[in-house]
């Protein structure tokens, strides 16, 4: 190299747990052995690049990213690193990359070894001794996976603590003294009764931390309370004292479903109230026991108290809705009409246009001298596609059938579907408090089109 000569230098930092056997160059060594050598060859650092906790098995690095493409830019001239290990501890994406630097006039050059990929011999040994970095990086995994074997077969929890146990001197678990019997009172309400009563446990009794169903859920599907240690592959039981039983464990095992309502409630976690924007829920009160919505802000216990809470008779408010409803079924008729706007239609023209296709073929007596044994194969083909198509188009016209046949009598019958709908349709549904006419309280916010929403009044729905 001259003394012209404009490089990017690199630094890699290794993982952590993949440094078992390795040396470790800090950054700081990487660099000053980098800034004497290119001290000594004359050689400008342009820009540095660093990743830090990355494999060499990977070139999916950031640093790396940008040092590569800035070479293929013409930015840059090529990379310097401190050792050919930190460059790249793979034989194959190490000669792809140097491949790629060498299409752009760029090259690779490496403090330790004393190489650069611009010679010929440079070249050969830097593909020798990424191959050898290749085989030292194989045996430091195999020699940490044996590690972890091992490790688990003492009894050694080689992952992250669970939540309710403590770590000890050799790595081995045992129940914490006060999150253990919370851990097991979690799960005995998610076996019992749900895992929405397991969270709301968790939130009074562990406030400190943040508790959502799906880390619930995550919390529970561990089996490292049962007194196992699952690390990949590699599963040993009777590591360590177990919290729960294998049956409430299992009890407690749920999968995510949607939400229903209750039908007596269908619209409870759909409207909202208009002062607080909190959810409204069923309740029964009067001598009748006469089913209203009321803003849950406005509850004894309520954690965010509402200044104006709404409340409204159901029987009311869900006629109204059912009418919005089926104003929209109208529209939705109309659309499903709508040639240019119709899936049907496409998926039909798609039909035609693979029967056009397969009878041009057929009739070809040119095409069928020409493919000779191969002309079963192409016409086979071609038949396929066809059936694919006209497949597809049945799929569409019963689903666009079962769309045309809802009407309010079936809102009405099944109440899931009234709750399914409004979703699709509205972003909120408002009621307002006070007296007037439920047109006149309910407040719609149609979902989003073209990035805004148009809040409207129930009339114009």
């Amino acid at each position: 190299m001259d003394g012209e000569e404009r490089l990017d230098a690199y630094i890699r930092i290794s993982r952590r747990a993949a440094r078992e056997g390795e040396s470790y160059i800090s950054p700081s060594v990487q660099r000053e052995a980098i800034e004497r050598w290119a001290s000594y060859k004359g050689v400008t650092i342009l820009e540095w690049h660093k990743d830090e906790d990355w494999s060499g098995g990977t070139h999916q690095r950031p640093g790396l990213e940008r040092a590569v493409k800035r070479c293929l830019a013409g930015e840059t001239s090529g990379i310097v690193s401190a050792n050919i290990d930190r460059f790249s501890r793979t034989t194959e994406l190490g000669l792809r990359d140097l491949r790629r630097l060498e299409d752009a006039g760029a090259r690779l050059a490496f403090v330790h070894e004393d190489i650069d990929t611009g010679s010929v011999y440079g070249k050969m040994i830097y593909t020798i001794l990424l191959a050898v970095a290749e085989a030292f990086l194989a045996n430091v995994k195999a020699s940490w996976q044996v590690a972890k074997q091992r490790a688990v077969k003492r009894g050694a929890y080689v992952s992250r603590t669970p939540w309710g146990y403590q770590r000890n001197e050799d790595s081995t678990l045992s129940p914490h003294p006060e999150r253990a019997p919370i851990v097991e009172e979690t799960f005995r309400l998610a076996a019992g009764q749900s895992i929405q009563a397991a969270m709301a446990y968790l939130e009074h009794i562990a406030p400190e931390r943040r508790w959502t169903t799906t880390k619930v859920r995550r919390l529970l599907s561990q089996r490292s309370y049962l007194g196992e240690t699952r690390n990949g592959g590699i599963v040993q039981a009777g590591t360590h004292e177990p919290i729960v039983s294998l049956a409430i464990w299992e009890a407690a095992q749920t999968t995510p479903s949607s939400r229903k309502p209750a039908a007596d409630f269908p619209l409870s976690g759909i409207i909202a109230c208009a002062t607080c924007e909190q959810p409204m829920v069923g309740s029964r009160g009067g001598r009748d026991a006469e089913r209203t919505y009321r803003c849950a802000g406005g509850l004894t216990l309520s954690r965010s108290p509402c200044k104006r809470p709404a409340l409204i008779t159901a029987r009311l408010l869900e006629n109204h809705i059912q009418r919005v409803a089926q104003n929209a079924l109208t529209g939705l008729r109309a659309i499903v009409g709508d040639p240019e706007a119709d899936r049907l239609t496409l998926l039909e023209r798609a039909v035609t246009d693979a029967e056009a296709e397969l009878d041009a073929f057929a009739a070809d007596l040119t095409l069928r001298r020409v493919l000779g044994d191969r002309y079963h194969n192409h016409l086979q083909a071609r038949t396929h596609a066809v059936e694919r198509a006209r497949a597809a188009y049945r799929s569409q016209a019963r689903e666009a059938q079962e769309s045309l046949t809802l009407s309010t009598a079936d809102l009405t019958r099944d109440p899931e579907l009234l709750p399914v709908l409004l979703r699709s349709m509205f972003d909120l549904i408002l009621v307002k408090p006070g007296r007037g006419t439920v047109t006149e309280r309910v407040r719609l916010v149609p979902v989003k089109a073209h990035g805004t929403a148009r809040v409207a009044s129930s009339q114009g729905s």
